[in-house]
């Protein structure tokens, strides 16, 4: 199964979750209404002292009883998911983590921030932001989030200080698959049902209180109160069932991926057995773990309906010897040594590469152990006064600034300068500084750099996100030309960070590329002209890329309008080329799919490619929220 089919399964289980969750609501009106008439009819010597005759069936009560539940119900619903509009950071800061510092000098610390950093590299997502559960004692982790863009990935302090690198890789690259797969929205959308489901206990618990105070009508009040709280713990008994029912066979999917993605199956595995052999277990201590269990690496809480498989089956599954003894583990930290990558180099920026445009779509959302490598070897090339720069929002910022800076001597002088309108002349002047270094980066580092600043970016102010992207856009506008690189660097930094600072923001979804034609039109031609210095050539890769638009085949777009066949090859503005590559971002991933395939055969129509290319096509993917892992060099070419 491929990431577009991920996402198209995890779509089908968002309407299982949906189907779920209405029974669990139909069961609670049920249940509350019979309590109702129950008080009535425990206070009830005989109908007739109501004026009426008792029904255990009353259309109006009913009736009302469903209409408060159903308010009360979505309201909790509501009134949680406005509180989780701040995605990961909200739900990781509400479990009691703490969100770890890349400067950081704990060598456990920094193990998590080294192993978060290479798989989101090589899987081509943002580097998430890590946090750390403190009071956590058991061996746990997840990730959680809206999108990749606001993801986080959180690990407990028993699985910081317990497993060796290798095992808290393999915790690691589990989470991802989550990250990868789409299953966070989905886990967002479940704490929201389930937060709506539990309310109902929390109303007991009130009327109780309310009941004890009461000398009249103590009684009824009590006996409300109970129901309810009864009542409650069924909505919480529903509530597992729906988690189990979401989360199990995700698991031993995100398990598969994790070996898949190291290729060191022990990894993950001897992470299980530590949980399975130590005291603690994978427990998680905090008060909103049971409404999260679902998005644990490994069972959060005690419950009859797991929200995971069983450790013994799940290691079975990876290493068929296991027996079902877990040695058991003392409670000393495991050593923090770091393995060192295999040495690899770089392939000069302007080597050809052989890459299959067909083959593209299949590396969305895959990684392996050669391109996890890659990654660290990319992560120990970038320069350490770049690295110390990432890790203040303001260094980050100038890093970004500098990547933007033109070549041309006079048209940097001209953006600096333009610069000091909305930033202070210190700012400018470090910036300035910066450029030589910036300049004289390796072509593979630029979009593993954008990925690093983007956590330390995400906890700007939104006053300093405004006037960063204001910068943004004076840099891409003050030096009148810009490649289609640079111009994709800015739409990743705004559409990454975008979703940190407004992850709820409402947008069309474009479900066919039938309304996205003149879009593909705009952005294939600006590929083709960009990577084809002879006319003619650009008009091949144009037709070729064309050829994967099945909107496009017979039919001209608004920019060829009035004249028959084909479309032919525009050149519009950056503008049109942002605004095109903006709606593509926000499509449905059958349109994302088709769109990337064009790209590719635009950009290696001809079967060989330079890495400027290469890095090219990936800065398309990444700009439409593709994550598409770094192209390796193949023996021999």
């Amino acid at each position: 199964m491929n990431f577009f089919e991920h996402q198209e399964q995890s779509k089908n289980k968002t309407a299982l979750l949906v189907m779920f969750f209405a029974l669990a609501v139909i069961g609670i009106v049920l249940a509350v209404y019979t309590a109702i008439i129950g008080v009535i009819y425990s206070q009830t010597s005989t109908s007739a002292s109501y004026g009426i005759e008792f029904k255990w069936f009353d259309q109006n009560i009913f009736g009302s009883v469903s209409l408060v539940v159903l308010m009360v119900i979505l309201g909790g619903c509501i009134f949680k998911i406005i509180a989780l509009k701040r995605g990961g950071q909200y739900i990781a800061e509400s479990l009691g983590g703490r969100l770890v510092n890349p400067a950081t000098h704990d060598l456990e610390e920094k193990k998590l921030i080294n192993v978060v950093e290479e798989m989101a590299i090589a899987s081509g997502i943002p580097v998430p932001l890590a946090y750390v559960l403190e009071q956590e004692k058991g061996i746990n982790a997840f990730a959680a989030g809206y999108t990749p863009s606001d993801a986080v990935v959180a690990v407990t302090d028993g699985c910081l200080r317990r497993l060796t690198r290798d095992e808290l890789q393999g915790v690691v690259a589990h989470e991802f698959s989550h990250i990868l797969n789409g299953d966070m929205r989905l886990n967002i959308r479940l704490i929201g049902m389930i937060s709506g489901i539990m309310i109902i206990t929390s109303i007991g618990n009130i009327i109780l209180r309310s009941g004890s105070r009461s000398r009249k009508n103590g009684m009824p009040i009590l006996l409300a109160g109970v129901s309810f709280i009864a009542i409650g713990y069924i909505g919480v008994f529903v509530s597992r069932i729906i988690q189990s029912a979401v989360s199990r066979q995700r698991e031993y999917l995100a398990d598969a991926s994790s070996v898949q993605f190291t290729r060191n199956p022990s990894g993950l595995a001897n992470a299980l057995k530590k949980i399975g052999g130590f005291s603690k277990g994978s427990k998680v201590n905090a008060n909103l773990a049971g409404e999260n269990s679902h998005m644990f690496f490994s069972m959060a809480i005690s419950s009859l309906f797991a929200t995971h498989p069983p450790l013994k089956m799940r290691i079975q599954r990876i290493d068929p010897g296991f027996t079902g003894d877990f040695p058991s583990i003392s409670e000393a930290v495991s050593s923090s040594a770091q393995k060192e990558p295999s040495v690899m180099e770089f392939a000069d920026s302007g080597a050809a590469m052989e890459i299959s445009p067909e083959n593209i779509s299949e590396t969305i959302g895959i990684m392996d152990s050669d391109q996890i490598k890659y990654s660290l070897m990319l992560l120990k090339s970038i320069p350490q006064a770049v690295r110390r720069e990432l890790n203040d929002a303001m260094g980050a910022s100038a890093v970004v600034f500098a990547m933007l800076l033109d070549a041309d001597a006079g048209k940097k002088k001209r953006q600096l300068e333009d610069m000091k309108q909305v930033l202070p002349d210190e700012i400018v002047r470090h910036v300035s500084l910066l450029d030589e270094t910036v300049q004289r980066l390796d072509h593979n580092l630029k979009l593993p750099i954008l990925d690093l600043s983007l956590p330390t970016l995400r906890r700007m102010s939104a006053e300093q996100f405004q006037t960063f992207k204001q910068v943004i856009r004076i840099l891409v506008e003050s030096d009148g030309k810009l490649s289609l690189f640079e111009y994709a660097l800015q739409i990743i930094i705004a559409n990454r960070l975008e979703a940190s600072f407004r992850p709820s923001a409402g947008k069309r979804i474009y479900k066919s590329i039938e309304q996205l034609k003149e879009e593909a039109v705009i952005l294939i031609s600006k590929l083709a002209i960009e990577g084809q210095d002879d006319p003619a050539e650009a008009e091949k890769a144009f037709t070729s890329a064309m050829r994967m638009i099945p909107a496009a085949r017979d039919e001209s777009p608004k920019a060829s309008k009035g004249t028959s066949g084909p479309p032919k090859m525009v050149d519009r503005p950056f503008q049109d080329i942002g605004n095109a590559i903006s709606r593509f971002a926000v499509s449905a991933p059958g349109v994302k799919k088709t769109m990337l395939d064009a790209c590719a055969h635009c950009i290696l129509f001809d079967r060989t490619v330079t890495i400027k290319e290469a890095e090219l096509l990936r800065a398309i993917a990444y700009a439409i929220d593709l994550p598409v892992p770094p192209f390796l060099m193949k023996e021999g070419v």
